[in-house]
């Protein structure tokens, strides 16, 4: 008797789609279980808003978690493996948007190993120099001479440092994504890097380029498509130094300011899922900007730097409900 070949194709067929449906289940398994202990924390803002002072509170805050075993969270301060992921390398690699790799990247970073694996990056936006980009899509001179809305809408800006819209897509399903948004007000935030990008006014077109990218992706992406959870929150960094509060007595001014200090540590710890806020020496390697802005802006006309001031009003800082005192930002 001759075997039925429709049969036999049938069998195949029917064997392939078990085997097809069995390597989706074990991979969305691995997934979920990557995620659940992946948690990447990125400290999100343009240039000058002071990475450099706020990435060592928060990593000072990471390293005092511990779960409810006892088993301290481990933490990955802007791991190499990451930031060439995201960035890639300038006429090298480019970023990698591969999802298996992406996953097996993650899993390199947080395994399986009965700890929650924290991942800190904070490369502000944007970053590096004409002459010596950070990445795969370097810093471009024509921006300074840009609207900002120009900017904004551009290839080049959208995919520098780091494209946050196919971060959030490739990434989210393999790791917990939370954005931590600095702000500092305007003129300290253009000061801190004055001289470049041909001088203020290409280095505030700049950066309030950059503003208004970063606030469009905000407002697309206000929670966790997967878990529904809020994806970012503000720091509004003038709130956290001791210049805020300067107009009061000394004793007092260190009373408001760790009272603010304090409240916003057991915020972020709230809104990152971290179990433990208290921090006492989470801001030891503090300090406070030393940059005058009154004597960096003394030679330039105050109406020029209105109009840009002007330009990015109910653009940036981004506004959040339910918030505390110290996330209401001075412009």
């Amino acid at each position: 008797m001759r075997p039925d070949i429709h049969m036999q194709n049938k069998g195949v067929e029917n064997l392939n789609a078990t085997i097809h449906n069995l390597t989706n289940i074990y991979s969305n398994h691995s997934t979920q279980g990557l995620r659940s202990r992946c948690q990447i924390v990125y400290i999100l803002g343009v240039e000058g808003a002071s990475h450099h002072g706020f990435t060592p509170v928060l990593d000072a805050l990471a390293r005092e978690q511990v779960d409810s075993t006892g088993k301290p969270f481990k933490i990955h301060l802007q791991p190499h493996a990451l930031r060439s992921a995201l960035k890639g390398h300038f006429g090298k690699a480019a970023p990698l948007n591969n999802s298996s790799l992406i996953h097996d990247r993650l899993s390199s970073l947080c395994p399986n190993d009965g700890h929650q694996h924290v991942i800190i990056e904070d490369c502000s936006f944007p970053c590096g120099f004409v002459d010596r980009p950070c990445g795969y899509y370097p810093r471009q001179y024509e921006w300074r001479n840009m609207t900002m809305q120009g900017i904004a809408q551009s290839d080049a800006a959208i995919n520098h440092p780091v494209n946050l819209y196919q971060f959030l897509e490739l990434y989210g399903p393999h790791a917990r994504i939370k954005f931590v948004v600095l702000h500092r007000p305007y003129l300290d935030t253009l000061a801190s890097h004055v001289t470049w990008d041909g001088g203020w006014e290409g280095h505030s077109n700049v950066i309030r380029g950059f503003m208004m990218l970063l606030r469009r992706f905000l407002d697309q992406h206000q929670v966790d498509s997967l878990s529904g959870e809020k994806l970012w929150t503000l720091v509004c960094v003038e709130r956290l130094t001791a210049k805020f509060y300067g107009y009061e007595g000394e004793e007092e001014t260190r009373a408001k300011l760790e009272v603010a200090r304090h409240r916003i540590l057991f915020y972020l710890a709230e809104f990152l899922g971290w179990p433990q806020g208290e921090c006492l020496h989470c801001f030891d390697s503090w300090r406070d900007g030393s940059t005058d802005k009154l004597q960096v802006f003394s030679s330039v006309k105050v109406f020029s730097l209105l109009d840009h001031m002007r330009e990015i009003r109910g653009v940036w800082p981004p506004r959040i409900s339910g918030s505390l005192p110290e996330q209401q930002c001075s412009t």
